[in-house]
């Protein structure tokens, strides 16, 4: 009997050392290869989730409403979305939160033909946006907005990735679109004109956030946080190792040109927030006229990454790099 329960009592020990040392699983989207993407990329080849505990799987998955569907179906954990489908979503009943923002504005430059010359040439013409009531359709509808154009004036065709939108605007099947690095730097590289950068323009927008089901950073809370210190470390390597980001770039983009890819990483560090809390006045402007009786909270959630702020993981993180 006593060596039965010794037995037992080391079975119990096994199983306990084998769950401390075990690695949560956790399956995180990305919807395209836009710059606003690479923090996620450089937090998942320097290892950083695996150092937080966590087994990650990133998963391509284009268009932020079909990422948005699987996170809501449990199929993911989290995703790194544009702010305006999971707020859409959010506003119909659906259980998504935005638990951190690195991108709070609008990165997005209206490119059109070299025959274009100015804004009444764009009249009765077609534009692509990558998908309709993405944000390149929000985009593209407050460039309308800037330069004095009709919402009825010009027709947004849906058109799929950065390379299709700017093989179509190269062959005149559509006058203009909206692009972001490197896709923004490829298209000038081959002779199309901006007309308009809405960087400039300094619109808060949550244009690069992570969502995840409210229930689940509830119920998972440790898992979250351990998610959000690896993320807010990738952000650290993404400012401070450059070389190593361009080769993350490389992998997940497949481009060519290094220097293409190395102005598309300084434009977007120039605005990156390294401390991802959300912009509640970038929330506001993405909500437009689906805030009627919503509070701004709804939407987001800055709790945990203001916890890793008040212990001090954020400014400890930042001085080691």
């Amino acid at each position: 009997m006593f060596s039965r329960c010794k037995m037992t009592i080391l079975v119990l020990g096994l199983l306990v050392a084998c769950s401390s040392g075990y690695a949560q699983s956790v399956r995180i989207s990305y919807g395209g290869t836009s710059g606003y993407n690479v923090p996620l990329w450089v937090t998942h080849e320097a290892g950083l989730f695996k150092k937080h505990g966590l087994t990650a799987e990133l998963i391509l998955i284009s268009g932020d409403a079909a990422s948005i569907q699987a996170l809501l179906a449990n199929d993911l954990q989290f995703a790194n979305a544009a702010a305006t489908t999971p707020i859409q979503a959010t506003s119909q009943g659906a259980d998504a939160v935005i638990i951190a923002s690195s991108y709070n504005l609008m990165p997005y430059s209206f490119v059109v033909h070299p025959d274009i010359r100015s804004t009444a040439d764009l009249k009765g013409k077609r534009m692509a946006v990558s998908r309709l009531g993405g944000i390149t359709e929000f985009a593209a509808r407050l460039t309308f907005e800037r330069l004095g154009l009709g919402q009825k004036e010009i027709t947004l065709v849906q058109a799929g990735p950065d390379g299709q939108r700017i093989a179509a605007l190269q062959s005149g099947a559509v006058a203009a679109t909206v692009l972001a690095p490197p896709g923004l730097f490829a298209a000038t590289s081959l002779g199309l004109k901006v007309m308009a950068d809405l960087g400039d323009l300094g619109v808060k927008y949550p244009s690069a956030v992570m969502v995840a089901r409210r229930s689940y950073v509830a119920q998972s809370r440790a898992t979250v946080k351990k998610f959000l210190m690896a993320f807010i470390e990738g952000l650290q390597v993404y400012a401070q190792k450059k070389d190593f980001t361009l080769d993350v770039m490389q992998k997940y983009a497949r481009l060519r040109d290094r220097e293409a890819m190395a102005k598309s990483h300084d434009y977007f560090l120039k605005n990156t927030t390294l401390v991802p809390l959300t912009d509640p006045v970038a929330i506001k402007n993405a909500l437009a006229d689906r805030a009627a009786g919503r509070k701004l909270e709804d939407f987001f959630d800055n709790s945990i990454v203001q916890e890793l702020i008040d212990e001090g993981f954020v400014e400890k993180v930042s001085k080691e790099r």
